[in-house]
């Protein structure tokens, strides 16, 4: 099997793993997370914080950007740009009502709302995925947009993924673009 096909069977495997988890373990689970990550002096210093808007099964983001922007930090949120097919940050000012639905469903900051902010100014990025090894490399959701950010931010940036305990592996396949996360944050 090759490395793609490998990554197409653990994607699916993970997935259906962490959609069987209980709606309250979830929501638990997430909130415990959010406050080791709220914690975080790295998270405590930055300015700007890359998130993203949680969906499906995925990690709760919504607590942490609430206490984000309580602490007056600049919010910023993916939106998948239709023309060049790259992942690009816009301001978030915490109004979900605010954002609009992107690919996949996916809600987006409005254009006419946001300000675009270059990935050089990102101290502190969240980041999703469906399975990473515990040396934090990750395994997404095929696009490769946050391998392409990641790839562009500023050294000093820190990137965390908060997950469940069942997205950690002893190892997840990779090619070189894949790119590793600085910490992953469970419970």
């Amino acid at each position: 099997m090759d490395i793609k096909q490998q990554k197409i069977k653990l994607r699916k495997t993970i997935l259906e793993k962490r959609d069987h988890l209980a709606a309250p373990y979830r929501s638990r689970t997430s909130e415990a997370i959010s406050d080791r990550l709220l914690g975080l002096d790295s998270f405590q210093q930055s300015s700007v914080i890359a998130a993203y808007i949680s969906f499906g099964s995925e990690f709760h983001t919504d607590i942490m950007i609430n206490e984000a922007v309580r602490l007056g930090k600049t919010i910023v949120l993916p939106k998948i740009e239709p023309s060049s097919r790259l992942l690009s940050f816009r301001t978030f000012s915490g109004d979900f009502n605010e954002l609009l639905s992107g690919r996949w469903g996916i809600p987006e900051p409005d254009p006419e709302k946001s300000q675009l902010i270059d990935y050089s100014q990102i101290d502190f990025m969240v980041v999703p995925g469906i399975a990473f090894s515990d040396q934090g490399f990750r395994l997404g959701y095929g696009g490769g947009y946050y391998d392409s950010v990641m790839a562009k931010m500023p050294e000093s940036s820190v990137t965390v993924a908060p997950v469940f305990s069942i997205q950690i592996l002893p190892e997840v396949p990779r090619e070189a673009h894949d790119l590793k996360v600085d910490m992953l944050l469970t419970i």
